[in-house]
């Protein structure tokens, strides 16, 4: 399984939401599992998780926080 860290910085990097289907077939780790990753970084403030459709998730960065 992949940090925290390392996934934050995958996301961070896209600069874009991306569904969690498409992340976790990049880093290879089962949604459950990521899910679990990308729910603990919302609760850090760092990303941010959709619900309609499919689930889609992105980074927060400072721009978020500055504008």
């Amino acid at each position: 399984m992949h940090s925290k860290e390392f996934v934050y910085k995958v996301l961070a990097t896209k600069k874009k939401a991306i569904s969690l289907k498409s992340l976790s077939s990049e880093l290879e780790t089962p949604m459950p599992r990521l899910l679990q990753t990308l729910k603990q970084l919302e609760g850090d403030g760092l990303v941010e998780i959709k619900y309609s459709r499919e689930i889609t998730v992105r980074a927060k960065t400072l721009d978020d926080y500055t504008s």
